[in-house]
């Protein structure tokens, strides 16, 4: 896809985002509905998406070699941009409570609201498929070692963990995943019901992008400038280091593609919410998000040219 055509389409999601804002910012729809539109998208549409993506395609031994693949380039990113947030940290010298939200943010990213969206639109139903790997290790690794670092009395139990980890979209991956694996297909009713509020997350997820920064405070954000050492290193040398890196070690770009915008994603909104429960700073957490995520509307159609670019 051509630099034209990606700008194109990160365009429309940054229109989106503009106007779950613009609706928060006027008073034309109150804040507090985001809580809401968060719980219909990560409960019922998004788990939609998870099913008719996956049960859709046929089951084959190169889809199995792909996942793997894709697992392993997930680890490696997440756990080089975390050793990297770590080092960037020390070297910053920033205080206990906001390094450890810091390396998390560079760690982590945004990539269901902001990441699904995007890789849909630019490498369709399969993309897709392979960036809901990428999820599952960027919330594996939030739970475990990131709830440890955040709190001294974490992690929690195995136990514990897993009922974190348990989750409508978790349950329809692995229902969607035994579906592929068996070929039950469900009815055409059902199916086409499923696809079409599945279809509803990337709008959904680009208004409730922005009625989150419109509850951000601008000013708050750039007094922690910490927060701008993340945007060059996460979301653009690292990237196309690991474009580089896939390259040389012979990786499909479809594969390369999923991950590293994933990996490219902004910060993670969720973790501001985790930061207040363990009395880390969580406003850094929110700027965080804030900066990365208006960043993203330049970077993400810059990593995708690259990556055309690069291959």
């Amino acid at each position: 896809m051509e630099f034209t055509a990606v700008a194109y389409q990160i365009g429309i999601l940054a229109l989106t985002i503009l106007a779950g804002f613009l609706a928060v910012k006027t008073g034309y729809v109150e804040g507090r509905i985001k809580d809401a539109l968060s719980k219909l998208i990560m409960r019922i549409v998004l788990p939609c998406l998870v099913i008719s993506s996956i049960s859709s395609k046929e089951f084959d031994k190169g889809l199995v070699t792909d996942i793997f693949t894709v697992f392993l380039m997930s680890v490696f990113c997440i756990f080089v941009l975390f050793a990297l947030g770590a080092i960037t940290a020390k070297g910053l010298k920033i205080p206990k409570g906001t390094k450890e939200v810091h390396s998390l943010l560079t760690a982590l990213g945004n990539v269901t609201f902001v990441g699904y969206p995007v890789i849909s639109a630019m490498y369709g139903e399969t993309g897709f498929f392979y960036a809901i790997v990428y999820w599952l290790m960027n919330d594996l690794f939030l739970w475990t070692f990131g709830l440890f670092i955040l709190n001294d009395e974490k992690p929690k139990t195995a136990k514990e963990v897993l009922k974190r980890l348990t989750n409508p979209n978790t349950i329809a991956f692995t229902a969607a995943i035994l579906m592929l694996v068996f070929g039950i297909k469900l009815p055409k009713i059902i199916d086409d019901t499923i696809s079409g509020i599945g279809s509803l997350t990337i709008g959904l997820s680009m208004i409730f992008i922005g009625m989150a920064l419109a509850e951000v405070d601008a000013k708050t954000a750039l007094t922690k400038w910490w927060v701008f050492v993340i945007v060059p290193i996460k979301m653009v040398i690292v990237p196309i280091l690991f474009i580089y890196i896939f390259k040389f070690l012979g990786i499909r770009e479809i594969l390369l593609g999923a991950v590293v915008l994933e990996a490219a994603m902004p910060a993670q909104t969720i973790l501001s919410i985790i930061a207040k429960e363990s009395n880390s700073d969580y406003e850094y957490a929110a700027c965080g998000m804030f900066v990365t995520t208006i960043a993203s509307l330049i970077t993400l159609p810059f990593i995708c040219y690259m990556i055309k670019f690069i291959i």
